[in-house]
């Protein structure tokens, strides 16, 4: 007579597998709920390029000089006035128009190198027809900056920096910090 054992797994293997499934998922989960705050600022770092982007290719098409206005919360596109030579802001265009960023979103802007600060005659409410920062030549060039866009999110620092060149190309990099 035979004996045949039958293949399986007994209660306590089982039980451990659930457990260390349980703890996987758990791990992933929290780790996905940290990079929250760092999609946020890699989603408004991209937008913030494709949006520029468009800028240029309106500059192109239209054959006009465009500025765009940075303070520490969003940014303005603008439009030089053929009569006056002053800057309008680009209140109804849909993707071109006003943005404004969460309070918990930092924009630090530099030109060659050096860290923008407003003029006194810039701050409040006069900054809406003030002048831009960057221009947008109609020949695809823009004025070279770096935009550095920072969040805080718990215990974590996230930034995300755009490097614009002369040339009009922009670059996206960025890391998150404790």
């Amino acid at each position: 007579m035979k004996h045949s054992r039958q293949a399986g797994f007994t209660l306590l293997e089982v039980l451990l597998v659930a457990m260390l499934m349980g703890l996987v998922a758990t791990a992933v989960t929290l780790s996905m709920g940290g990079a929250r705050g760092d999609r946020e600022l890699d989603k408004q770092a991209r937008r913030f390029m494709a949006v520029l982007q468009q800028a240029q290719q309106q500059a192109v098409m239209d054959g006009r000089l465009l500025g765009l206005r940075l303070d520490d919360h969003g940014w303005q596109f603008m439009r030089r006035q053929g009569k006056d030579r002053s800057w309008q802001p680009l209140e109804g265009d849909k993707l071109l128009g006003p943005v404004e960023l969460g309070e918990d979103i930092r924009l630090t802007l530099e030109l060659a190198g050096f860290a923008w600060l407003p003029r006194d005659d810039e701050r409040g409410e006069a900054n809406k027809t003030s002048r831009p920062q960057v221009l947008i030549f109609p020949g695809d060039e823009l004025t070279p900056f770096v935009l550095t866009l920072s969040q805080r999110v718990d215990d974590a620092s996230h930034v995300r920096v755009v490097r614009a060149d002369e040339f009009g190309a922009l670059t996206l990099s960025g890391e998150a910090t404790q």
